[in-house]
C-alpha cells in the first residue's frame, strides 16, 4: 500500500499576499503609535518576518508609507466606486447614495483609523513623495465622486459645480470625523448621515437615503 503524502506544514505565500500583509502590519503600527511607531524593525516584527525581507518588497520606507496611505485612505472606497462604474447597476442617484454610505460607513470611519490618518496627513507636509501620492490619489477620488454627482445633477437638470460639491462634501465628512474622534458622544453616525445627505440635497434635491 502506498504511503500517504505528507501535507506541508506551512504554505508559501505569494509575493502579492506577503506585500499586502506587510502593508497591513505597517497600518497596525501606525494605529498603535503614529509615525513614531513606523519603524521597519517594528513592522517586520508585527508581520512576523525578518527585517531583511522588507527590501525585497519595498525599496524604501517612503515606498511602504505610500502603499500604506493608499490602502488606509483610498483602497476600500475606490474599490466601491469602481464597482459602481457600470451604469447598469442602478440609477445615478442610487449609485451616488451607495458611495456616500460607503464613505460614512462606521467601519471605515472608526477611531482606530484616525490615528493612522492623522499620522499620514502630518507626514504629507514634510514628505514630497507622499505629498505627490496624496495629490494623485485625492484628485482621482474626487474626480470619480464628482462624476457621480454630475450625473445626478444632469438627470435632474440642476446647474451645479460637481467638483466643488464633491470637495466640500469630503471636507464636511473629514471635519465631522475629527470632531467625533475628540468626543464620540458629540456626534453620532446618525448625525454623520444626516449632515452628509442634507448637504447634497441642498444642491441636488431629495435623495433616497440608505
Amino acid at each position: 500500500m502506498q504511503s500517504r503524502k505528507k501535507v506541508p506544514k506551512f504554505k508559501r505565500e505569494t509575493p502579492e499576499k506577503r506585500r499586502a500583509n506587510l502593508v497591513q502590519a505597517a497600518i497596525r503600527c501606525l494605529a498603535e503609535g503614529g509615525m513614531a511607531a513606523f519603524k521597519m524593525e517594528r513592522i517586520a516584527a508585527e508581520a512576523g518576518v525578518s527585517l531583511g525581507l522588507l527590501p525585497h518588497y519595498f525599496k524604501s520606507k517612503t515606498e511602504l508609507l505610500t502603499e500604506v496611505y493608499r490602502a488606509a485612505l483610498y483602497e476600500d472606497v475606490n474599490r466601491k466606486i469602481a464597482d459602481l462604474d457600470d451604469k447598469a447597476i442602478g440609477t445615478p442617484t442610487e449609485r451616488l447614495c451607495r458611495i456616500v454610505d460607503a464613505i460614512i460607513d462606521p467601519n471605515y470611519l472608526k477611531p482606530a483609523n484616525l490615528t493612522v490618518w492623522l499620522a499620514l496627513w502630518g507626514e504629507i507636509v514634510v514628505n514630497p513623495e507622499l505629498r505627490l501620492a496624496h495629490r494623485t490619489l485625492y484628485r482621482s477620488y474626487l474626480r470619480s465622486l464628482a462624476v457621480l454627482i454630475g450625473e445626478v445633477a444632469e438627470q435632474r437638470q440642476c446647474r451645479v459645480n460637481a467638483t466643488e460639491i464633491a470637495r466640500s462634501l469630503q471636507a464636511l465628512i473629514d471635519g465631522l470625523f475629527l470632531e467625533r474622534a475628540l468626543d464620540r458622544q458629540a456626534i453620532s453616525h446618525v448625525d454623520f448621515h444626516r449632515a452628509s445627505y442634507e448637504f447634497l440635497e441642498l444642491h441636488l434635491g431629495k435623495l433616497a437615503r440608505g
